[in-house]
Order: structure tokens, then C-alpha cells, then sequence
């Protein structure tokens, strides 16, 4: 349902038909051809006709692994959320154009605006990042003259906006793109993935603007706790961040018909894997997420070097036993039965996912990539996770 109800634009104005879609492979870029001219690109009319044709295509490559593994994947999401606009489908032209242009999931990254560097990102989604590349920070934004009339136009078609960059809460777009929607009384879900370091920006506070939604998902990239989330995510504090979520949780109603539900998601990579019993059992404890909701489907494929695929064999058997015991605690908790399969099934999809593939010879890489960035940020790798030097010297 992808190309028929969404398009995930970047901050250097690629656009794709979905967030996972192959970020070499864009359909088209809205700074040349502006959201309009993306929609019904050459491109992505021929993706349409492929997909109506059941023919695969490699940008499609990430979700198309993810069934295999039994993963849910982004194919799954868009297929059970939008179903309900499959007439759209149906007026797609011989040549894979669809006339009106639908937008009920809205996904434009208006800028890589961030404070923070995270070990699994990279200058194209922070402009913190940049120092390391390019000795300062490079904000990149969209740039197309006619973007907020665009924007406005589809205003009434938007069911849910995903809000990510960059850090969203830091970016004066996110706030215009809100105020628009106030002052025209439309009320879409407000899906954010945010880092949780600020909630505020220039005298405009989130409260003052959530209060105006019936609807808010607030996913906190969380793959760290303490001293180790201030390694894994650079320039963060982790007291500050714990500090936002706790104010969160204390000043909103949490439920899944009203207010704001808040979910950690951390990706899970080689920095955090084999910790996550406690980093989640700490969460639990801490009544951050709303109803023990953690999402553990968010497994990083790229940089590869990062992926837990490198462990060797007994940093992988180390993880698996703590995520089998994980399992064991989460039986103890007192959730429904469907949050009970639901962590259950993200538990083992990773050890499923972690045992897909021996990338040992991905080591070096890890080794020559983490000690460069220690190098420039004056860190020290073997200091905060010393129980996996072996991957470090």
C-alpha cells in the first residue's frame, strides 16, 4: 500500500516510497520536482506496476527478508494500516499513475538537525555528526519553494505524521507543521522517533502543543541506560533524558485510544544485544513504557559492521541465554497476553535474526571503525563495555 499512501522524503529531498525502501534507489527528489512531481515520478509509477504485477523489486530487498526471517516487516505495517484506501489502488493508470496524490502517512524529514552523534548513525541524519567527517556541524535541509504549499494542500488526506530527522524536537519545522494543523483543528496521529533529550525549543514546549491531539506515539531511541546510552548515543546525558521521559509519563493520560504511549526502541546491534534484560527490566521497573510496550523488531542491518551478526560464537550463546531468561521475566509481569507473545516473538526473531549469518569477518571493520571515533571524541570503548574486548583488541 506504500506507493498508494505515503512517501518518506529525506533531508536532502530524496523521496522513496517508504522509510526502509533501498537509500541508494530514490524515485525521485522533491527539491527538482517538488512533492507532485515525486509522486507520479517515472520511478515510482513503474514500482506501482511492478507491485501490482507481484514482481520484486530490490529496492523492496529489506521487507522482503524481513517475512523470510518471519520478521514483521514495514510490507505488513502499511498493508494493515491503509488497507482501508485499496480504492486508490484501483484507479491506478495503465502507466502506474495515481492522480490524486494521498499522503495519509506523512513522512517529510525536513532537516538533519540533531545534538546527538550515535555510534549507528551518520553526518546524512545529524548534523552533530559532521564534526567527525568534516571537523563541524552541516545542517542539510529540503529545499523546494513550493513545500508548504504542497504540504498544505494534502493537510486534510494526513492521517499520522512520523516525525524523525535529525532530532525533531529541535527543528523550528516540526513546530510550523504543528501550528498548521492547530489552527485547522485536524488532529492525525503524532508518531515521533525521538531521542528524549529536549522537549522544547525557543519558549514552544510540547505540552502546549500535544494538548491539542487525541493521539500521540512517542518512540524514544533508547539502546543504552546510563553510563553506556552517553557512549552509544553521543551527546547525550542520561540523566536528562530520563528525566524528559519520567516528566512525560507523569503529565500525559497513556492510553491507546488517548493521550501519549511511550515506547522505547532501541536498535539492536553488537553495543547493546547482549544487554537487553537488563536495559529492559530496568525500563519495566522505571514504568517507562506504557503497558510494557518495547518495540524489539528494530534490528540494525546497516553499518553492518555493527550488526550483532559479527559476535563470535560465545557472545552469541552469552546474548541468547540472557534473552531466554528475558523471556522468563516477562512472564512475570503482569501485561495482557498479546504484549506477552509480542515481546516473546521480538525475543526470538533476534536470536533468530543474530544466528542468520556468521559475519565474524566483519570484526576488524568493527574494530578499526570504534577505535577511530574513540580516537576523535576522546572515548574509550574498552572503559564502558570492557566484557567485549575481545571484539575491541
Amino acid at each position: 500500500m506504500a506507493p498508494w499512501t505515503h512517501m518518506s522524503v529525506w533531508q536532502t529531498g530524496d523521496a522513496y516510497p517508504c522509510c526502509i525502501y533501498h537509500w541508494d534507489m530514490p524515485v525521485d527528489n522533491i527539491n527538482r520536482s517538488g512533492l507532485k512531481g515525486a509522486w507520479n515520478s517515472k520511478k515510482m509509477r513503474e514500482l506501482r506496476l511492478r507491485m501490482l504485477a507481484n514482481e520484486p523489486s530490490e529496492g523492496c530487498a529489506k521487507c522482503i527478508n524481513y517475512d523470510k526471517q518471519g520478521i514483521i516487516s514495514y510490507r505488513h505495517k502499511f498493508n494493515t494500516e491503509y488497507n482501508h484506501h485499496y480504492d486508490l489502488v484501483e484507479t491506478t493508470s495503465d502507466d502506474g499513475s495515481v492522480d490524486k496524490m494521498n499522503l495519509p502517512y506523512f513522512d517529510v524529514r525536513f532537516s538533519n538537525l540533531c545534538n546527538m552523534k550515535c555510534r549507528s548513525c551518520g553526518p546524512h541524519f545529524s548534523s552533530k555528526w559532521a564534526e567527525d567527517v568534516v571537523g563541524k556541524p552541516e545542517v542539510v535541509e529540503i529545499n523546494h519553494q513550493d513545500m508548504w504549499d504542497e504540504i498544505e494542500e494534502v493537510l486534510p488526506t494526513i492521517e499520522e505524521i512520523y516525525f524523525t530527522g535529525g532530532e525533531s524536537l529541535f527543528m523550528p519545522q516540526h513546530y510550523r507543521l504543528l501550528d498548521m494543523l492547530i489552527e485547522r483543528g485536524l488532529k492525525p496521529r503524532l508518531t515521533y522517533n525521538s531521542n528524549a533529550t529536549r522537549l522544547s525549543l525557543k519558549g514552544k514546549h510540547i505540552k502546549d502543543y500535544w494538548q491539542h491531539f487525541d493521539k500521540i506515539f512517542y518512540c524514544v531511541s533508547l539502546d543504552q541506560i546510563e553510563r553506556k546510552a552517553e557512549y552509544t548515543r553521543a551527546g547525550q546525558t542520561w540523566d536528562t533524558v530520563f528525566t524528559n521521559l519520567c516528566w512525560i509519563r507523569d503529565n500525559f493520560e497513556h492510553s491507546y485510544e488517548k493521550g501519549v504511549v511511550i515506547q522505547p526502541n532501541p536498535t539492536i546491534s553488537v553495543l547493546n544485544v547482549t544487554d537487553l534484560r537488563h536495559i529492559i527490566n530496568y525500563l519495566f521497573d522505571n514504568n517507562i513504557p506504557t503497558d510494557y510496550d518495547i518495540n524489539l523488531s528494530n534490528l540494525l542491518v546497516g553499518p553492518e559492521w555493527l550488526s550483532c551478526t559479527i559476535l563470535p560464537e560465545h557472545y552469541k550463546q552469552r546474548a541468547k541465554e540472557n534473552l531466554l531468561l528475558l523471556k522468563q521475566d516477562v512472564d512475570q509481569r503482569d501485561m495482557y497476553p498479546q504484549r506477552k507473545q509480542f515481546l516473546h516473538d521480538g525475543i526470538d526473531n533476534i536470536i533468530n535474526f543474530m544466528y542468520s549469518n556468521d559475519d565474524t569477518h566483519l570484526i576488524p571493520q568493527f574494530r578499526k571503525e570504534m577505535q577511530k571515533l574513540d580516537l576523535k571524541r576522546g572515548e574509550n570503548f574498552l572503559k564502558v563495555f570492557p566484557e567485549l574486548k575481545d571484539l575491541y583488541v
